[in-house]
């Protein structure tokens, strides 16, 4: 199965829920058996040693829940060489569990330098006379800011590779409506409708069996009357959906993403699973006991919401 969409499909109906946990290392806000090991002067390879135990905690608790986890890059990056060494063991741990690995990474630029970040994370990089993977994960979010170029690169490493993208069209802050709810002069529609109907246009390029492209789009639940008419422009596309819970989501929001079939979507949470505890001194047993909880909690409002919007109840 060598289609992004079709094994991401498959997950999620194996899982038989489409929720993503986000993973977003914040050492000031761990809870006190990762951070009472670390100080001020702590070296690069105890805050890696620190978030990788954090987050092996978290997938250990919702792999056998969740289709995918949704690392952001940045919270890793911010913490420098020992960051990005986590960043790469979270990836094999998770990819260790079964779990598909989107990375929250927002790159592009010019077609040159598209293609070495599509190489960097989804397909390979030649060294010599050899190419060899670096991150190696199965999905990445991108912009489209600089045009329909900046993402070719990326689309034909999705096909040749069997990975997946997924492109920013209406996101979940309430600052997208500054630039992707301005209208174009002459069709009155908004920026985020063009941004649409490119990607649709682009996902033609990688459908696979399941009748769901690689090529996605990033959708907020915070925008449920969008969501609706983004959902009808990118029909064969999936929907990588933030916004859900800590940003004021609701499971009802978020189900308008999703095609009739039930399918076509993917909700990712962050904060309000992996930082939901109450008490610092929270054992690692109680923390992961609490992961496991709100993610089943979730799983279940949002299957939920998807029944009751199609009428399945």
């Amino acid at each position: 199965m060598n289609n992004y969409a079709d094994r991401l499909i498959e997950s999620v109906k194996r899982k038989a829920n489409p929720c993503v946990v986000g993973l977003d290392p914040r050492i000031d806000q761990m809870p006190n058996f990762i951070k009472k090991r670390l100080t001020d002067e702590s070296s690069e390879d105890d805050i890696c040693q620190a978030v990788v135990r954090f987050h092996r905690v978290i997938l250990d608790a919702v792999a056998p829940i969740v289709p995918a986890v949704k690392p952001q890059i940045a919270f890793y990056e911010q913490y420098g060489l020992g960051g990005i060494q986590a960043f790469m063991d979270t990836i094999r741990m998770a990819k260790k569990r079964g779990l598909i690995v989107i990375v929250d990474a927002k790159r592009n630029d010019i077609a040159s330098t598209a293609q070495a970040y599509a190489n960097a994370f989804l397909g390979r990089t030649r060294l010599i006379s050899t190419e060899h993977p670096i991150f190696d994960v199965d999905c990445i979010t991108v912009s489209a800011f600089l045009g329909r170029d900046s993402l070719e690169p990326f689309v034909k490493t999705c096909v040749e590779y069997g990975k997946g993208i997924f492109v920013l069209v209406k996101t979940s802050n309430p600052g997208s409506v500054d630039l992707q709810d301005l209208r174009e002069s002459e069709s009155h529609r908004p920026i985020y409708t063009h941004l649409a109907r490119m990607v649709a246009e682009l996902a033609q390029e990688a459908i696979g069996k399941s009748g769901y492209s690689s090529i996605g789009a990033v959708v907020g639940a915070t925008f449920p009357h969008q969501a609706k008419e983004l959902r009808s422009l990118m029909p064969r596309s999936i929907f990588l959906v933030p916004g859900y819970g800590s940003q004021g989501g609701t499971a009802e929001d978020a189900a308008h993403c999703f095609n009739p079939d039930g399918l076509g979507a993917v909700v990712n949470a962050s904060r309000s699973i992996t930082y939901a505890f109450q008490n610092s001194d929270i054992t690692e047993d109680e923390y992961a006991r609490l992961v496991r909880t709100k993610t089943e909690t979730m799983a279940k409002e949002l299957t939920a919401a998807i029944h009751r919007r199609d009428g399945r109840t």
